[in-house]
């Protein structure tokens, strides 16, 4: 993973992102594992991208009525898109066949996030 470096003026330079857009397979092919087995890997292994700093965003589309539509993306911090689109392909619905990906260089430039996480209450909040 790419770190940041100094950039002109001694600001640091932006990290790259890569947003991986994630499509569902139609028909979707046949899986030695149960949707709930593949959605529980999905989880743990967008929470281990997480932990180790390389997941940014991750989550479903929804329509217009809260109801999910097509799949949805990650946000990946990656040193190049070939990167990006190594770990996108380990995603498990992805590694499992039943979704294509497609990662695109995205420039974080504008806003801002702060996290607030209350360990012992198993709580955070997102601003």
């Amino acid at each position: 993973m790419a770190e940041q470096s100094r950039g002109t003026g001694g600001r640091p330079e932006r990290p790259q992102y890569y947003v991986c857009w994630m499509t569902n397979v139609d028909p979707a092919p046949r899986t030695d594992k149960t949707v709930e087995e593949i959605r529980q890997e999905h989880f743990a292994y967008l929470s281990d991208l997480e932990a180790r700093g390389i997941l940014l965003a991750a989550g479903p589309f929804m329509d217009r009525d809260g109801k999910r539509h097509g799949a949805g993306m990650m946000i990946l911090r990656a040193g190049s898109i070939e990167e990006a689109d190594r770990i996108a392909a380990e995603e498990p619905y992805r590694k499992h066949g039943l979704r294509h990906h497609a990662p695109m260089p995205w420039q974080w430039a504008e806003g801002a996030v702060t996290q607030t996480f209350r360990m012992k209450a198993r709580d955070f909040e997102v601003k």
